[in-house]
């Protein structure tokens, strides 16, 4: 665990001094627990609860109960530029995790997402050359290599080169199922006394054959099918998931003088997508399905920018910290699909989620989304930071003034065309003080903004229907204490949110997506990271949730439980290095999360489930030329638990049991 992180608008901070609750995972932990994607990385942390597996290509969460779309990672603090679907761990230097709506410190993400932010953060040159060649394996037959080199130059090595490449083939451990991956990232740096400058570009492709789609569960079955053995796909044979990325960022920061700083930072993403599946739609308690297939084309163009300058000043006794910050995101998105057709008429797929499906490959002639969807966020950020008493008391108001632009051209249903656009203001107040060295007191106001967005999932009956911007607002406080090689926060929160639900379609058939309502989730976060004893390391905490339904239609829903919101989440994890062989470590994780409802009348209750995680490491020297050769071993749910996750109204089945083996050499 890193010690700090950024906050946006406010800089980087220290975890005690930041009025937020934050955590920030490293390369190592990366390393470590060969984590191939920022999910694997976010399985460490009890308020967020990956909500889609490996085999499915999409790492999606649930941060503080709010669902959150892996489009909304940030790439070094710009939104909107990291690959769309799922990002790779191998060129992450951190994975910086914010709790709870930060409008003020990082604007608007483009897909909305309000429980938290996810912001990676890209590895740079080291001062130590390094040549680092890793082996890689993960059941059921994928082998793979990554390559990590970084180099400094210059008389006082001010130029910094660092690459990282990764290659990955082969069956994954979900049955009939074949993943290829490949990534490149090269980072450039300067630093002197007064400039750092940095740039990465990047390309990253994944195939998935075929992926693992989510479930949509009848409203009208009496209670949740029990969940297939673990590994088992129920996708057709001829389903594809091939999403590919290229994206490219560049910051720079200037001190004018000792106090004041000026920045500026750019970003480029180009995501492609072309898929072919179904969703199956569940309707009885034996499992079967049926679904319209769907073949098409998903494509993002997004650009991003923001300039600031941040000084520091006194006036008297008070210590001013003041940042003036504008950025803009522009997002073009366009997504085109075509409906599985026979004989010229629709034709359902059929199948059952314990023994798949393999029906034939429709025919794809029936148009059924053509929409451009173009979005501007642009805002400006003030906030001033007032500190006394040696920075023992820190007192933070800010505002951002955020306009959020959507142009929706629908071809095929002409009435949802048109533009939807709103200003707000997003005020945010925060607070810290430390009675004593070691113990941070915090509390703050905080807001998030979402854009208006399109329904874009063909599921839906009011496909292209547009949802309208919405506001959330979140109250917290909090404690810290730093014990030297161990910290622990505890913390309280109240988010309310605007809601949006599947609405059930009289009659049958598919139900639409809109607003109803707003969700309210009250909750506590016990967190603690570090050193027990200098062989033994834990990380982990619990998190509590009450997700609640209020202000629905009519009351229908009202008091109920919040789709998707576990009331119990629970993380802990910890590693031994053996006393009696030396560069041994041992590690284990237990993951629980408690049941949880799928649908917001709340008919549909899932199961509980507990995952446990073992691994192992071995560090030795190398005969040759006397560098360290790790060797690591991990089984992620050793005993193959088959469970289901919800997320957006539907649900999903979670990973079986699956070794990872790695060899890393240093060169």
């Amino acid at each position: 665990m890193a010690s700090g992180a950024s906050l946006g608008l406010l800089g980087n901070r220290s975890v005690m001094d930041t009025p937020f609750n934050q955590t920030s995972y490293t390369s190592k932990l990366i390393q470590d627990q060969q984590a191939r994607t920022i999910g694997d990385v976010l399985m460490n942390d009890p308020s967020v609860r990956v909500v889609t597996p490996p085999g499915n290509g999409v790492d999606g969460l649930y941060i503080r109960g709010f669902y959150y779309d892996s489009g909304d990672y940030a790439l070094n603090g710009l939104y909107g530029i990291a690959p769309q679907y799922s990002s790779s761990a191998n060129f992450v230097e951190r994975v910086e995790v914010l709790k709870g709506p930060n409008a003020l410190l990082n604007g608007m993400p483009p897909s909305g997402a309000v429980g938290g932010s996810v912001n990676i953060v890209s590895k740079r040159a080291l001062d130590v050359d390094l040549t680092q060649l890793t082996a890689t394996y993960a059941s059921k037959s994928q082998f793979g290599t990554n390559l990590d080199v970084s180099r400094r130059y210059g008389e006082n090595r001010e130029w910094g080169v660092r690459f990282n490449g990764g290659y990955a083939n082969g069956n994954t451990a979900f049955d009939r199922q074949n993943g290829e991956f490949g990534n490149a990232v090269l980072g450039l740096d300067f630093r002197n006394d007064r400039v750092r400058w940095s740039a990465d570009i990047g390309y990253q492709t994944n195939e998935l054959k075929p992926p693992l789609r989510y479930i949509n569960l009848s409203p009208a079955l009496p209670g949740v099918p029990a969940a297939p053995k673990p590994g088992t796909n129920y996708e057709v044979p001829w389903a594809k998931w091939t999403p590919k990325d290229t994206f490219a960022t560049t910051r720079a920061e200037v001190d004018l003088t000792d106090s004041t700083t000026v920045y500026g930072a750019f970003g480029y993403h180009h995501s492609t997508n072309d898929f072919i599946y179904p969703s199956p739609n569940v309707f009885n308690s034996a499992g079967d399905w049926s679904a319209l297939a769907f073949k098409g084309r998903d494509v993002f163009d997004t650009a991003t920018a923001e300039t600031g300058v941040r000084t520091t000043f006194d006036t008297g006794p008070l210590n001013h910290l003041v940042t003036v910050n504008y950025s803009v995101v522009g997002q073009n998105y366009t997504s085109n699909g075509l409906a599985g057709t026979s004989g010229g008429a629709l034709a359902p797929i059929t199948g059952n989620i314990y023994t798949g499906s393999n029906a034939p490959m429709p025919d794809f002639t029936y148009p059924v989304q053509a929409i451009t969807n173009r979005t501007t966020l642009s805002s400006v950020g003030v906030a001033d930071t007032i500190s006394l008493w040696d920075k023992r008391v820190q007192f933070t108001v800010g505002a951002r003034r955020q306009n959020t632009s959507t142009d929706i051209l629908d071809a095929i249903n002409s009435d949802n065309t048109g533009n939807v656009s709103k200003a707000v203001w997003s005020p945010a107040y925060a607070v810290v003080v430390k009675p004593i060295e070691n113990v941070s007191l915090y509390a703050n106001y905080i807001e998030g903004l979402e854009a208006a967005r399109v329904v874009t999932d063909p599921f839906y009956s009011n496909l292209g229907t547009v949802i309208p911007p919405a506001q959330t607002k979140q109250v917290e406080t909090g404690v810290k204490v730093d014990m030297g090689r161990l910290t622990a926060t505890l913390s309280a929160f109240e988010i309310k949110r605007p809601n949006t639900i599947d609405v059930a379609a009289v009659g049958g058939g598919a139900p639409s997506l809109r607003l109803d309502g707003e969700q309210r989730n009250r909750g506590m976060e016990f967190y603690v990271f570090g050193e027990i004893a200098p062989t033994l390391r834990v990380l982990g905490g619990v998190t509590l949730i009450d997700g609640i339904q209020t202000k629905t239609e009519d009351g229908l829903n009202d008091g109920k439980k919040a789709p998707g919101v576990a009331t119990v989440n629970v993380n802990l994890g910890g590693e031994w290095d053996t006393p009696f062989v030396r560069g041994l470590t041992f590690s284990g994780r237990v993951i629980y999360t408690s049941a949880e409802y799928v649908n917001a009348p709340n008919t549909l209750l899932l199961p509980d489930w507990t995952r446990v995680d073992l691994g192992a490491r071995y560090t030795f020297t190398s005969p040759w030329n006397k560098k360290p050769i790790i060797v690591r071993a991990n089984v992620q749910n050793v005993f193959n638990k088959g469970y289901w996750t919800a997320y957006n109204n539907v649900t999903s089945l979670g990973a079986p049991r699956t070794y990872l083996v790695s060899t890393t050499f240093n060169f």
